[in-house]
């Protein structure tokens, strides 16, 4: 113990903070390394839980796509042409049908012993009595579906559909059905595989691969039912295991049945891969790591030299020299002191005077609305917006009617107080969104975001409400003050197509309101050779 102590005491002071730092970052280490490999863990059970949840998304669409069939049969036996199997006129229905469903391959009309009576594609012979689907929809009297075939032409899955339509006794008098294609089946398990990373399959109830996305195997048309993954496939209706793929890879793997088929879908992800992409975030995570303590230690090491050894040096040559024949009363004994404090008050002066500057730059003192400045900003951003983004603009240019007088009769303090009433019930008179600026002494500007099929209907409405909003008295240093304004208005981009004619265009109008009275609002349009009107 003494001989522990000895040693510690000889070591010096940076070097024990070095020590005490490493020391407490050594549980934060442990902390990180624990959570980095839960996440590993995590990792490989959300590739879990993606396969089974991609699995079910494909077996769900197979069930509505097998729902709507059954719905697009139930209404077709309400048609008593295709109930009668009518020649032509069943055809004719059975083609548009077909038309309109992207999955229909065709629809046919058959009776209790299987024979063709009419259908969408052609008339030749075709007798259905033998198939399986077909007897049990027969013996039965429900709606039935097929296990998965093989198309002769298309050489791609789909399955069969049989609706009966029951004579007056309750006897089966015709047979409806319908080809489900699965082209939509091949999307989506392209769309899968992208998302996964991974092969999506799908296996009849016999564990033939009917389709496999990617297939670089080509094992599509194969049986696969001596597979021991395939084989646990088949035995339960939906789940995840983990184990050798059929190309051998060790894979995860989610599943689930498709409806009225007996078939499966499989989502699986390389195993390998999941683990590589988590270790490559515990290999980074644990370089991170060892980064930070070697920042932290090197960023120690040289603060302690800067802010305390070499003070704790100074005040060692101060000591000395106090010691030695040249002691100097007067002579500093430690170097001038530092206040880091004050970084903070200056970046906090520095968003003062940011804030301060903001607002003398795009803020009216006066009203608190927008000034020029801002205004001008406003507009150009308007300007630079790509036309397909831009929305319909009203302009408004205000001027107060006998404001002047105020100044002359009651001094400029009124004044004030009046602009700023001014400002506050013109802020009231816009919706939020809507941009108000003072441009400067009585002269305002308002731009309006017009709602579709409104326009100038909306714009006038708006001008009037400020009319009669400034108009009402108002009350400064005990005085009511009855003022009024004009009101010029134009559209962009309906009076001009360049938003700075357009603004020329609003002034232009606020004039011609000047010229025409008091209290009056006037839109571009209605200018002598436009066509509109003014109140």
């Amino acid at each position: 113990m003494r001989r522990a102590q000895t040693l510690w005491a000889r070591v010096g002071l940076r070097a024990r903070l070095e020590a005490f730092i490493l020391l407490a970052l050594l549980p934060l280490v442990v902390l990180v390394l624990v959570l980095l490999l839960q996440e590993r863990s995590q990792d490989i059970e959300r590739a879990r839980e993606d396969t089974r949840l991609l699995a079910h998304r494909g077996a769900l669409q197979q069930t509505q796509i097998v729902q709507q069939v059954r719905s697009v049969l139930q209404l077709l036996t309400l048609v008593p042409d295709i109930r009668e199997a009518i020649p032509g006129r069943c055809t004719t229905l059975l083609k548009q049908t077909t038309d309109l469903y992207p999955w229909a391959s065709g629809f046919g009309v058959f009776n209790a012993d299987g024979n063709l009576l009419c259908n969408s594609n052609d008339n030749r012979p075709v007798n259905l009595g033998q198939r399986d689907y077909f007897k049990e929809a027969v013996a039965t009297r429900r709606f039935t579906v097929s296990n998965f075939l093989i198309g002769q032409n298309s050489k791609q899955p789909r399955v069969i559909a049989a609706l009966p339509i029951l004579g007056a006794g309750g006897s089966v008098n015709r047979v409806l059905v319908a080809g489900v294609d699965l082209g939509w089946l091949a999307e989506l398990s392209a769309e899968i595989a992208r998302e996964s990373g991974g092969t999506v399959s799908l296996f009849d109830s016999q564990g033939t691969i009917l389709a496999r996305v990617p297939d670089p195997q080509g094992l599509v048309g194969h049986s696969m039912g001596d597979h021991p993954t395939v084989r646990r496939f088949l035995e339960d209706d939906a789940g995840i295991i983990e184990g050798g793929g059929l190309d051998g890879v060790p894979r995860i793997s989610g599943f689930a049945t498709l409806a009225d088929t007996g078939a499966k879908i499989v989502v699986a992800v390389a195993r390998d891969d999941i683990l590589a992409a988590a270790n490559r975030n515990l290999l980074v995570g644990t370089g991170v790591m060892v980064g930070v303590v070697l920042i932290i230690g090197g960023g120690v090491w040289v603060l302690m030299d800067v802010m305390i050894l070499r003070g704790l040096r100074d005040l060692k040559a101060s000591a000395a020299f106090f010691s030695s024949d040249l002691f100097d009363p007067h002579a500093p004994c430690t170097p001038a002191p530092t206040h880091p404090s004050e970084f903070s008050q200056v970046v906090q002066a520095m968003r003062t005077m940011g804030r301060t500057l903001t607002a003398i730059a795009f803020e009216d003192r006066l009203t608190g609305l927008a000034n020029r400045r801002s205004f001008e900003a406003h507009v150009e951003r308007l300007q630079e917006q790509p036309a397909e983004e831009r929305t319909a603009i009203a302009i408004l240019y205000i001027d107060l009617d006998g404001f002047k007088p105020i100044n002359d009769e009651h001094g400029h303090h009124t004044g004030d107080l009046v602009l700023k009433e001014i400002g506050d019930r013109l802020a009231g008179c816009v919706r939020h969104g809507d941009f108000a600026a003072r441009l400067g002494g009585d002269e305002f500007a308002v731009l309006l975001t017009l709602p579709d099929g409104q326009q100038g209907h909306y714009a006038l409405d708006v001008a009037r409400r400020i009319i009669d909003s400034v108009s009402a008295p108002i009350l400064a240093d005990g005085l009511a003050i009855g003022i009024g304004c004009s009101v010029g208005v134009a559209l962009w981009p309906m009076d001009a197509a360049d938003l700075t004619r357009a603004l020329q265009h609003a002034d232009q109008a606020l004039y011609a309101a000047k010229r025409a009275g008091r209290r009056r609002v006037v839109a571009y349009a209605a200018l002598p050779g436009e066509s509109a009107v003014s109140v």
